[in-house]
């Protein structure tokens, strides 16, 4: 068996060859950001810069590359860029697939349809498991599934964006860990968690999309859905891709949503990437992009039970 990092440095390879033979771009960018990223529930390492005047400015460490991967594209003639970029969640995330410091894939490529990007994401995973001659068998096509098709198969439960009794009709199927005071969001991830996400654990692996509008973050809203799509593999979500937004003062909106949001539930205000709202005004073609935990993805491919497994010094963090 390889250790740690020969497993570790031929994922980077396999990953590099894939996108290599894509004709896309491996980029880097900054780790310390002005600001980590626009999530209601997310928490964030704080640190600061101290200027030559003694002055200190505030920054985080990112949580996502995503606002300057964007940045690149809208600024640039580049159309298909990667990253495998090192990334930070504060708030307790330690768990069997959950770490403080972790490794995102994250890639953006203009002019793919979302369907397309779907194969491309499927056949990336199946790149990866079939380097490592993975236990884990997977399906020979990944089954489709929208978040309300999820919903009406797994709960029986016809699912209505912002539903405020969506707790009540949770508990009313008998799912115990619903209350009829939780608002929609929390009753929708307790759902998923509790009810549907052990069903597509059966699937093997699986796509989950079109999420309530609601749930846009910065991905297009079509048909009132968001168009965004996560991948299951073994019950555990490994990706997240959105067909991305493009309206500098729809993101900006966005952005100041989840920031009012933040401040009821006594999270503070996240800083606004000014720079990021500048590149749009540029102009980005239409594009595709996806966030993939590549420490999960590691550990299902390699028959781990976690990526504890699969993450060198993990015990930094007790």
């Amino acid at each position: 068996m390889k250790s740690v990092w020969g497993s570790r440095n031929l994922l980077y390879k396999t990953v590099r060859d894939f996108f290599d033979g894509l004709n896309f771009l491996e980029v880097e960018t900054p780790i310390i950001v002005p600001s980590p990223g626009t999530e209601i529930y997310l928490d964030y390492f704080s640190t600061y810069w101290l200027d030559h005047q003694g002055k200190s400015n505030p920054l985080f460490m990112r949580s996502s590359p995503e606002l300057h991967l964007k940045k690149i594209l809208a600024t640039t003639k580049e159309n298909r860029v990667f990253e495998i970029a090192k990334t930070f969640r504060n708030g307790g995330e330690l768990s069997d697939w959950h770490h403080p410091e972790f490794t995102l894939l994250e890639w953006y490529q203009t002019q793919i349809s979302f369907e397309d990007f779907m194969l491309q994401t499927e056949d990336l995973i199946r790149t990866v498991f079939t380097t490592f001659d993975s236990p884990f068998k997977l399906p020979n096509t990944f089954p489709r599934i929208s978040v309300a098709e999820a919903f009406a198969k797994y709960a029986d439960i016809d699912l209505v964006d912002e539903d405020p009794d969506l707790g009540t009709k949770g508990k009313q199927k008998g799912f115990h860990s619903l209350k009829v005071e939780d608002d929609f969001e929390t009753a929708f991830f307790k759902i998923m968690l509790d009810v549907i996400e052990p069903e597509l654990k059966k699937l093997k692996a699986c796509f989950l999309y079109d999420y309530p509008s609601s749930m846009a973050a910065l991905s297009k809203i079509e048909n009132d859905h968001a168009k965004r799509f996560e991948v299951y593999i073994d019950g555990v979500e490994i990706c997240n891709a959105f067909s991305e937004l493009l309206d500098p003062n729809e993101n900006l909106k966005r952005i100041n949503d989840s920031n009012a949001k933040r401040t009821q539930i006594g999270k503070p205000k996240m800083p606004i990437d000014q720079g990021f709202i500048d590149a749009l005004n540029q102009g980005m073609e239409p594009c595709c992009g996806n966030a993939l935990g590549l420490d999960r993805l590691l550990a299902i491919a390699i028959g781990a039970a976690s990526i504890g497994e699969v993450i060198p010094f993990r015990g930094n963090f007790k």
